[in-house]
């Protein structure tokens, strides 16, 4: 016959919690990352999205220019029964993302931020020889930047003339130069890239002299 001992043990075998016979709970699935495009229009927006794991909450880090790695919280979602997410994002300068869930981080993408020009010209029909006035923003603000009048020539835009941008608002910077155009053709302004920003062009105009 078996021993008390044996009963015993028995007894105790049965008396574990049946939580405690439960497999551990699995890690949170890495999350994946995606963005909607790579370069941005100050001002524009851009949709970072993902999957990871069901109804977990997803922490969006950015780290902007000069991208010392720091990935500060940005902002948080809870990703739905599929486990997906999404963000939209509107940086102000040049800034790598990734998301967080728990101890777990996705894979990094970037998201460029070029200038934001714009252009007015005082006269599309000017007399031959004549000073056309150009004006306009660049933003965000970049006050004492340079700005360059280009024209296009020969298939490449060549710059004709340079000017340095103004104070006018907190988040834009204004110009203001008269440019003499002796014969007709297609004009643009572009504010050069800093590393924070790309370059970014003005819409093209075509001056026709008379």
């Amino acid at each position: 016959m078996p021993s008390k001992r044996l009963f015993a043990l028995a007894a105790s075998a049965l008396a574990i919690p049946a939580a405690a016979l439960a497999a551990p709970k699995p890690p949170p699935t890495a999350p994946t990352i995606a963005i909607s495009t790579a370069k941005v229009t100050f001002g524009a927006s851009a949709t970072i999205s993902g999957t990871t794991t069901a109804n977990a909450v997803v922490t969006l880090r950015g780290d902007a220019y000069p991208f010392n790695n720091s990935f500060g919280q940005a902002t948080r979602a809870t990703s739905n029964a599929a486990g997906a997410y999404s963000f939209t994002v509107k940086p102000d300068s040049s800034t790598h993302y990734r998301v967080d869930v728990k101890k777990a981080h996705s894979q990094v993408v970037a998201l460029a931020v070029r200038w934001k020009v714009t252009r007015h010209v005082s006269t599309k029909h000017p007399k031959r020889g004549s000073r056309v006035l150009f004006s306009g923003l660049v933003s965000p603000a970049h006050v004492g930047g340079t700005v360059s009048i280009q024209r296009h020539s020969g298939g490449v835009w060549k710059t004709v003339k340079t000017t340095t941008l103004a104070a006018s608002t907190s988040t834009s910077s204004a110009y203001s130069v008269r440019v003499r155009v002796r014969r007709t053709g297609t004009y643009r302004v572009r504010c050069e890239g800093d590393g924070a920003h790309d370059a970014g062009n003005s819409r093209s105009v075509k001056l026709t002299v008379h």
